[in-house]
């Protein structure tokens, strides 16, 4: 995965990762302190069944998200990445 940095800041752009469930995570940690688990499952929808992202795309953006994910959740977190890598 190449990473970038976004217009001269340190912060990290992944080039496959979803944006979209990238910013739902951010701000769901902002509100809850931690993802949800319709984020979960959601996305895993989209990778698994609805194939809307692609496997590699799905994992990326897992990886990413990590950052959000408390130790407590992160059982689900990894139930959801093994879903995914069996995609």
């Amino acid at each position: 995965m190449k990473i970038n940095a976004v217009n001269g800041t340190n912060q990290p752009a992944f080039q496959k990762v979803n944006q979209k469930y990238l910013k739902e995570a951010e701000n769901w940690y902002k509100r809850r302190g931690d993802i949800e688990s319709v984020w979960y499952e959601s996305l895993r929808d989209d990778v698994t069944l609805f194939k809307d992202i692609s496997v590699q795309d799905g994992i990326d953006t897992m990886n990413a998200a990590k950052k959000y994910v408390k130790e407590k959740s992160m059982r689900a977190f990894n139930h959801v990445m093994d879903c995914i890598k069996r995609a």
